[in-house]
């Protein structure tokens, strides 16, 4: 299924969490343990409305490009490749100690299986609204594909199957949230 929001699967990419390490280096060795648990803690951030998205919503992205990208094109199977790259991946927060960054990761993480329950997350940043499937298996298959950089591999769907679709929900719905069932 590869759905962050189905405990099975949540708790497998939580083992596989696990097993980074601050110094630990992506193949391409530009990323560490550490950069990877700040590039994840900024989208979760965005997510649960904590910090603004330094993407743009336009309706192009949020309909023919989502739709290409959730049901028909293959999930990336790359990483940054230089400098410049780099410093988009780490995002806004300057990172700390590793410690510190990995216990507000489990802390987001777990913020987050509660605020889905209650419909509250915000739209994608480039997708707009997305439901409850799309966001489970958009962030399944975004931490997934950081880990297997790094060599620590799970069971899940083959890349190329598409991230479920569901009827798009207008992001000025009148409850304002990025999710819906």
């Amino acid at each position: 299924m590869t759905d962050f929001f189905i405990a099975r699967e949540r708790d497998s990419l939580f083992r596989r969490i696990e097993e980074l390490t601050p110094t630990m280096r992506s193949r391409k060795s530009l990323v560490t343990g550490h950069t990877l648990i700040c590039h994840l803690n900024d989208e979760l951030r965005i997510m649960l409305g904590l910090q603004a998205a330094r993407g743009s919503s336009i309706l192009l992205s949020r309909t023919l490009w989502r739709f290409l990208v959730f049901n028909v094109i293959p999930w990336p199977e790359r990483e940054p490749r230089n400098e410049a790259a780099l410093q988009r991946f780490v995002g806004i927060q300057t990172p700390r100690d590793f410690a510190t960054d990995h216990a507000e990761f489990v802390s987001l993480l777990q913020q987050l299986d509660k605020q889905i329950v209650s419909d509250t997350l915000e739209p994608h940043p480039t997708f707009g609204t997305l439901t409850r499937k799309q966001w489970g298996r958009c962030l399944f298959l975004h931490i997934d594909f950081h880990l297997t950089q790094f060599g620590i591999h799970g069971e899940f769907a083959p890349r190329d199957a598409p991230i479920l679709s569901g009827n798009p929900v207008n992001a000025n719905s009148n409850s304002g949230s990025g999710v819906k069932e």
